[in-house]
């Protein structure tokens, strides 16, 4: 917006970011939204390691709803609307507080060739006459190096009209009505999929309520196990973990192990203490991980690199998992017990 040396604006940039830019942005979200797992500035922000437990613990709920898709559109595009709104507040403070000069440079188009263009893209608002583009408008402000300016200054600042109305439709108005659309879509999709969902807890609770069991919960084990790193914790975390064990034989099968790691983990024939995050649920890799072995799982919860007790929520489930597997127990040190602690007791 601050132009060339003499403030002049030129006009096909602005179209480039109020006009094409939108369109575009605006195309790849819808492509996302309808196709595979989509690709959006919100997965992008997020595929960055800089988001909490508690973020990551959403978006595996909302992708076992089959709704995270969905909520990432959302935020990708209130995002995008943001920006716009932005970029509208900044343009009305430019007009009111400076003298914006607008003018187009073209090496090959001409203003004839201009004028169908501009029209088709300012038809949405054909009702706004001083924000359409005329053949007058466009000939008087053409900067041409070779032939000389045609501009008349009376006639500069003309344009803006046509730029303000490019950047309601096309940036906001447009952007706003997909992220309403959308937004009840989301909610829609969310009331069906959490009821059908919760419907089924509910009669999965009922008819194994009395059936849960848990693994025994152990507080010391020998210091002689070997570790294995399935959580992929830094080494920084693994030497506070340590808590008496000895780190000599460390391997890692997890899902962050390579080949070898993992062939010779596979190879292990003594027992082992199994490092665990406690928020994540347990999976079948580790389930058939285990069939073949004996020792303990010790789920951990850490922040910037500290442990933290662990949550009862997730010591519970960690046991339930670990009871369907009758070479394991689960080890948890006293001093990282849930603040406030249940036991409870193996039912059959």
């Amino acid at each position: 917006m601050s132009g060339d040396a003499q403030g002049r604006v030129n006009l096909l940039y602005l179209l480039l970011i109020y006009l094409l830019l939108p369109i575009v942005s605006l195309l790849v979200s819808l492509l996302s939204l309808i196709k595979g797992k989509g690709i959006n500035l919100a997965r992008l922000a997020l595929a960055a390691p800089l988001w909490g437990h508690s973020i990551q613990q959403r978006l595996h709920r909302l992708a076992q709803c089959s709704l995270d898709k969905h909520w990432l559109f959302f935020q990708s595009q209130a995002a995008a609307l943001g920006f716009s709104l932005a970029s509208l507040a900044t343009f009305f403070m430019l007009l009111i507080a400076t003298d914006i000069n607008f003018v187009w440079r073209s090496t090959i188009l001409d203003a004839a060739d201009m004028l169908p263009v501009l029209e088709f893209w300012a038809s949405p608002w054909s009702f706004w006459q001083s924000a359409q583009p005329s053949l007058e408008l466009l000939q008087m402000t053409q900067d041409s190096r070779i032939n000389g300016s045609h501009s008349s200054a009376n006639l500069y600042a003309a344009w803006w009209p046509f730029v303000l109305a490019t950047q309601l439709f096309y940036c906001v108005v447009l952007r706003t009505g997909l992220l309403i659309v959308v937004f009840q879509l989301y909610k829609v999709k969310q009331r069906s999929d959490f009821t059908n969902q919760l419907s089924s807890e509910i009669f999965s609770s009922t008819v194994r309520q009395e059936n849960l069991e848990y693994a025994p919960l152990v507080h010391e084990i020998p210091h002689w196990l070997a570790v294995n790193n399935w959580a992929g914790a830094e080494l920084e975390l693994l030497t506070s973990v340590n808590h008496g064990m000895r780190m000599d034989n460390l391997m890692n099968a997890g899902p962050l192990a390579s080949e070898q790691e993992r062939g010779f983990a596979a190879r292990w024939q003594g027992e082992q203490v199994i490092l665990v995050k406690a928020w994540e649920p347990p999976l079948g890799e580790l389930s058939d991980f285990m069939i073949n072995g004996s020792g303990f799982i010790w789920p951990l919860d850490w922040k910037q690199n500290q442990l933290t007790k662990v949550n009862q929520n997730h010591l519970d489930e960690w046991r339930r998992f670990v009871a369907k597997h009758k070479n394991w127990q689960v080890y948890l040190p006293n001093s990282l017990l849930p603040t406030d602690y249940v036991h409870s007791e193996t039912s059959s």
